[in-house]
């Protein structure tokens, strides 16, 4: 299977960690996303050979390698148009989140998808990790009920940004690059999709960019109940500080206990009438191999099409509340 990567904007790790252990997935060539784009995986990654073909214009790549793969990491607000031509030449996509950064993109790609009849696969690489999982098992046990209430928690820090972030019409904004992730475990987790959103964010701190560093969003689960996201850029990391990048929280509340996900996510506790415990974690999942899988037949993968575009929608759907005052359907 002939594998090709465009850009290095994002967590191009996805894939260079899995690739050794595919035997079956040939890495045949990369492509900048732009003069800028020093692609440094190539050379430094056992995964990429310095002798790697490199392009300077991805659709050249894609008109020469003719790769049945293509893992895309644009600058956000070309992911979409970059996964476009990827299925226009039939390609299967694993995309960078969001997967578009409007809601007229958004649609399409899923157009440009349904048509070649590829398969996409968003890089929701959270829910692969162990404490997600475990915390999924618990509620589709049963062990807490039926799930009530949700609350997710995002927090980065700033530090240094690309120019990229300093305008909305290149950055997309916070909610759909950070806050992302939090629909989306909390979806996954508690086997909830949502029907409403209301938000609100802003920038208190970060001068001269327009990604908003702080902001809520409010959600009604489809059966009952709410979910409630909070996201920021206010971390506190000094350089060559050794913390974890991220603090990712979760917590569900349901008619008979609550799982949560502590310790800057890396921890279950589950508490019951009864008891309070840890809840044991296990392997994680890898996201890229199982998309590889899928391709052969083996499985949905870890991220369906469906979950990638719809966790797309409603990020977007959020930032649109964010900015209006209004709640909107979902």
């Amino acid at each position: 299977m002939k594998l090709a990567m465009i850009g290095s904007y994002g967590h191009t790790g996805i894939v260079l960690k899995s690739l050794p252990s595919l035997p079956d997935v040939e890495l045949v060539a990369v492509a900048r996303y732009g003069p800028q784009d020093k692609l440094p995986f190539v050379g430094k990654s056992k995964a990429v050979p310095a002798a790697t073909p490199v392009y300077d214009d991805y659709r050249k790549m894609l008109d020469e390698v003719r790769p049945e793969v293509v893992s895309i990491c644009m600058p956000l607000h070309r992911n979409a148009e970059a996964s476009i031509a990827a299925a226009q030449h039939g390609c299967h996509i694993l995309s960078e989140k969001p997967l578009a950064t409007t809601l007229e993109d958004l649609s399409a790609l899923r157009s440009a998808v349904e048509r070649a009849g590829v398969r996409i696969c968003a890089m929701f690489k959270t829910r692969g990790e162990p404490p997600f999982q475990a915390a999924r098992e618990v509620v589709a046990e049963g062990r807490i009920g039926k799930p009530i209430l949700a609350f997710g928690q995002k927090s980065y820090p700033f530090a240094q940004r690309d120019e990229n972030y300093r305008r909305r019409q290149t950055f997309g904004g916070t909610i759909p690059w950070v806050a992302i992730h939090a629909l989306e475990f909390i979806r996954y987790c508690t086997g909830r999709d949502y029907t409403a959103v209301a938000a609100m964010h802003s920038n208190e701190s970060l001068t001269g960019y327009e990604a908003e560093d702080n902001g809520g969003l409010l959600l009604e689960l489809s059966g009952g109940g709410h979910a409630i996201i909070s996201f920021d850029y206010l971390r506190p990391m000094a350089p060559g500080v050794k913390r974890r990048h991220g603090d990712d929280r979760l917590r569900i509340a349901g008619t008979a206990g609550i799982v949560e996900v502590v310790d800057e996510g890396t921890r279950v506790v589950l508490m019951t009438p009864t008891e309070v415990q840890d809840v044991p974690l296990p392997p994680p999942r890898d996201l890229f191999g199982e998309f590889i899988a899928s391709l052969r037949g083996e499985g949905e993968g870890l991220v369906s099409p469906e979950e990638s575009f719809r966790i797309t929608e409603v990020a977007l759907k959020a930032r649109q509340a964010a900015d209006t005052g209004q709640v909107v359907a979902l």
